[in-house]
């Protein structure tokens, strides 16, 4: 993933938790600003597989081996527990 397209996937997310926060692409990665908290998002390196990103706060590193776990431990990281995941239905035709 790019980083301008991974940057407008974490704007997008924060706008679908109702974060209000700022994306950047910083050299190091993606810079999540919101309030008075920011996040780094870098991606691994190769020796580092299966880890793919690694999100970065002033407390804690976090590996994430997808764009799931990333998203997820972004979530928990800014506290938006309460936007619960959407659940797909799939039903037969009728």
């Amino acid at each position: 993933m790019t980083p301008p397209a991974l940057r407008a996937l974490l704007a997008d997310s924060l706008t679908l938790w109702g974060i209000a926060g700022r994306v950047e692409i910083a050299d190091a990665g993606i810079r999540i600003i919101t309030g008075d908290q920011v996040l780094h998002v870098t991606q691994a390196a190769p020796a580092e597989a299966p880890m793919r990103w690694w999100l970065i706060s002033k407390v804690r590193r976090r590996p994430a081996a997808s764009i799931l776990g990333l998203l997820r431990s972004l979530r928990y990281a800014l506290n938006a527990t309460g936007a619960e995941p959407a659940r797909a239905r799939v039903a037969a035709p009728s």
